[in-house]
């Protein structure tokens, strides 16, 4: 259960055998069913997420019903309801478990712990936080000028797995258009 997250750790840092061990000791394993809901506007985040297996969503929704998908996160990739999580203020956002999924789950007590006390860590978690930001920064300029067939070739190149993993109301709320619009633009490809 915890291999995936220890090569995750690697991959992302220097980390040596002791600091992994200990790392890995303060994620719990836990499984979600689909559309089980981690965390739910209003909410105080209080967990981060690795995903073992299956796929998690965050998203909003706005004043008229809409659903805006800021973020999808699949095998051997880790996702917060990160700005509630961080600030520790009510969420805005809904983090769901849209497929089955084997987590692995850290507390924000224990998440700040070791980013106090094991430099690596911290290193992983600052490489996540560009990684974030860079990849929000470029869907929200991307996104501005793109007609929609090329937001789809932007997540068909960037994010292949969505398509085939995800609904289409889910990937259509992603690229900001309607779920028919989406199924149109899947057509003329």
């Amino acid at each position: 259960m915890y291999k995936q997250l220890e090569q995750y750790l690697k991959d992302n840092s220097n980390i040596d055998n002791e600091s992994l061990q200990l790392v890995t000791s303060y994620f719990k394993p836990i499984k979600t069913k689909r559309n089980e809901v981690l965390c739910t506007v209003g909410q105080v985040c209080k967990n981060f997420y690795f995903i073992n297996k299956g796929c998690l969503r965050m998203y909003e929704i706005d004043s008229k019903g809409n659903e805006a998908t800021a973020y999808f996160a699949l095998e051997d990739q880790i996702i917060s309801a990160i700005t509630s999580f961080v600030l520790q203020k009510p969420s805005r956002d809904f983090l769901v478990s849209i497929e089955p999924s084997d987590l692995l789950v850290i507390s924000h007590d224990s998440f700040y712990k070791l980013i106090e006390t094991i430099p690596e860590f911290n290193h992983v978690y600052n490489k996540f936080m560009q990684f974030s930001f860079i990849h929000s920064q470029m869907r929200i300029y991307s996104f501005l000028g793109m007609e929609g067939i090329d937001k789809l070739r932007w997540v068909m190149e960037h994010e292949p797995k969505l398509l085939s993993r995800v609904s289409s109301k889910a990937v259509a709320s992603y690229l900001g258009m309607t779920n028919s619009t989406l199924s149109k633009l899947r057509a003329q490809l």
